[in-house]
């Protein structure tokens, strides 16, 4: 159902390890025992904090970072529940421990995306002190831009970033970004996969709160994908694309054939699209999602477990 990664020298051997966040809300430890050439990964259990796995419930992204500058590695992790927890490193920096944790603020009030956080931090804005994305399940990206001191970082306010005129905003959903100097212009862009494989890159103008899209490549064909979660409680999401503009009906019926809702029924326009299905006053069991233009027919079963 997902994995965080996050490589480190965690050891401090000079060689890259391996973190890896799980939707059970715990961080998986590889220590590389290979070389630089050739690693070769050994698990070594969960990470730890108070002597117990460290654990944030569901959907652990982890960011490995020297938060308060004491030289020490430690670690920013967001949750399913919206929220990005700091976990300072009370150990060394070739064996770091951890005991408690504190959820970081914007304008002293915990940082809440709408949920499953998955934070990145950086110097975005160039000026020295590092500032933090955080990206999450509906595929926005936020910026908190740090207001204090690289050591102390503060933040005072959420921008959501914008891709052009509109906000940036995956195809998909379970957005997780990572920042490169992709274009070697000297400034960070953004590069952000998501649950459908997409992989998406917005290209840095200099003004973090405007950032250029790049052109998506549009689907060659009609197309309608699996559900996500599935199977679900309650809500889930459906993702189609469409070649060309199209009148759509996307609709969900019942395994005799009648009809339970109709999500669409309208025309809608060429690229990729997603719909959300609240099936909360809805009995549990076995459904059929229909989607259905003037040249093009494709169903997909789902389950509703309440």
């Amino acid at each position: 159902m997902g994995a965080y990664p996050q490589i480190a020298d965690w050891n401090e051997d000079g060689l890259i390890d391996l973190l890896v966040g799980d939707t059970n809300g715990k961080i998986s430890l590889f220590l590389n025992n290979g070389s630089v050439g050739n690693p070769q990964l050994t698990a070594k259990g969960f990470i730890k904090a108070n002597n117990n796995d460290l654990n944030v419930i569901n959907r652990a992204s982890p960011v490995v970072v020297d938060w308060n500058n004491d030289g020490k590695k430690d670690l920013v992790v967001g949750d399913n529940n919206g929220y990005v927890r700091l976990y300072l490193n009370s150990g060394v920096n070739n064996d770091p421990k951890f005991t408690t944790f504190a959820y970081i603020k914007v304008n002293n009030v915990n940082i809440k995306v709408s949920y499953s956080a998955s934070p990145e931090v950086c110097d975005l804005d160039g000026d020295g002190k590092k500032d933090m994305l955080v990206s999450d399940y509906s595929g926005y990206v936020y910026f908190y831009r740090n207001s204090g001191e690289d050591a102390n970082p503060t933040f005072t306010a959420q921008e959501k970033l914008l891709a052009g005129t509109s906000y940036m905003k995956t195809i998909s959903t379970y957005a997780r970004i990572d920042v490169v100097d992709w274009d070697e212009d000297g400034d960070l862009d953004i590069i952000a996969g998501e649950d459908y494989a997409y992989v998406n890159l917005f290209l840095n103008t200099s003004n973090p709160s405007a950032i250029a899209e790049q052109p998506i490549e549009m689907p060659l064909e009609f197309s309608l994908s699996q559900n996500y979660p599935n199977p679900f409680n309650t809500s889930t999401t459906i993702f189609y694309q469409l070649p060309k503009p199209a009148n759509v009906n996307l609709s969900i019926f019942n395994l005799s054939g009648q009809l339970v809702k109709a999500l669409v029924n309208e025309s809608k326009m060429v690229g990729y699209h997603l719909v959300n299905w609240d099936a909360s006053g809805v009995s549990s069991g076995i459904y059929i999602i229909k989607l259905t233009t003037d040249q093009f027919s494709e169903t997909k079963k789902c389950v509703l477990q309440k």
